[in-house]
C-alpha cells in the first residue's frame, strides 16, 4: 500500500467518523428534550399535586381556628380547667 491509498483510506475513515458522530450527537439531543419534557410533565404533576394538599391543609386550619377562637370552645376549656 503506498502513501496516495493510505491517505485515501484515512479521509474515507475521517468521513465516515465525523457522520458517525453526527447521528450520535442527534440521538443524544433528542434523547435529552425526551428526558426534559418528561421531567417537565413529572414536575408538573407534582406540583398541582402539592398545591392541592396545600390548599387542603389550609382549609383545616382554618377550621382549627375557627374552633380555637369560638367563645364556647374557650368557656369549655376554662370549665374543664376548674379545680
Amino acid at each position: 500500500m503506498n502513501d496516495e491509498e493510505l491517505m485515501s483510506v484515512f479521509i474515507v475513515a475521517i468521513v465516515f467518523a465525523f457522520g458517525s458522530l453526527v447521528v450520535y450527537l442527534r440521538y443524544r439531543t433528542q434523547q435529552s428534550r425526551y428526558n426534559a419534557e418528561h421531567l417537565q410533565s413529572t414536575l408538573g404533576d407534582e406540583n398541582l399535586m402539592l398545591k392541592s394538599k396545600t390548599q387542603q391543609l389550609e382549609s383545616r386550619i382554618e377550621v382549627l381556628e375557627s374552633i380555637v377562637t369560638d367563645k364556647n370552645f374557650r368557656l369549655k376549656e376554662e370549665i374543664r380547667s376548674l379545680p
